[in-house]
Parts: structure tokens; sequence; C-alpha cells
């Protein structure tokens, strides 16, 4: 994805990184928000979930859309490996994070949070 990135342009504020979720290279509270698109189900941990409250800062916002377990599993990972929003929302409550919306979709979930 890297190599897509630099190819397509990278603005110049952002600073392309590879971590795995648990240990992520950042300071406490350093990032202003986070985005995790179709991955939810790879990191999901506790670890990762503290790891990723950790960095961010207090009031920032976390995205999270992934392919939800209440779908049929045409498209994205296998059903037992995916989880439904109320899961992943419960997860996110337990890490430190409000969360202010969720909504799923035929093969999909949303959530949006802040860390409290």
């Amino acid at each position: 994805m890297h190599d897509y990135y630099r190819e397509k342009g990278v603005p110049d504020n952002v600073e392309l990184i590879t971590s795995g979720v648990e240990n992520l290279p950042f300071e406490d509270g350093q990032l202003d928000a986070a985005f995790s698109t179709m991955t939810y189900h790879e990191f999901t941990s506790g670890d990762a979930i503290q790891e990723l409250s950790r960095v961010l800062v207090s009031g920032s916002r976390i995205v999270i859309a992934d392919w939800s377990a209440d779908g049929e599993g045409e498209s994205g990972p296998p059903l037992k490996e995916r989880f439904t929003a109320e899961e992943a929302a419960t997860a996110l409550r337990k890490g430190g994070f409000d969360i202010q919306y969720e909504s799923t979709r035929p093969e999909t979930f949303v959530i949006v949070g802040f860390r409290t």
C-alpha cells in the first residue's frame, strides 16, 4: 500500500509508517484521529485497542469500517473471522472510547467514537 500511495502522491503532512497495532511507534496522545478500513477483524484485541487509546489525544475521533459478522460472507474474510458492530463497539467502550455512531449494512459496519 505504501508503494501505491507514493505513486498516487502523499501529502506533505502525511508520513507512511508500517507497524503492528499492538506496539505503535507514537508518543502518548500524539495522534488526532485513527481510521481503520476493513482491517478491524485483523487486529482486534484488548491490547490493540488500548494501544490506539494510548496514542490518541483525549477527545480525538476513531472511525472503523469493517466486514460484519451479520453478513453472508459473499465478499471479504470468512464469517468466523468477523465481528458484529455491537461486539466492536463494546470492545471500544472497554478500551476508553465513547461510541457516537454505529451502523450496520448487509456486509459491513461503521463505528465512530471519541477517546474519553
